[in-house]
């Protein structure tokens, strides 16, 4: 169950990363 929690925060954060950098290559390129 541990296991399980950490490796959906690890997504969770990648996912949130990936918007955050395409969120901000969307506002430098506009």
């Amino acid at each position: 169950m541990e296991f399980n929690l950490k490796f959906a925060l690890l997504i969770t954060a990648v996912v949130f990363a990936i918007i955050l950098g395409f969120g901000i290559t969307a506002i430098t390129s506009a």
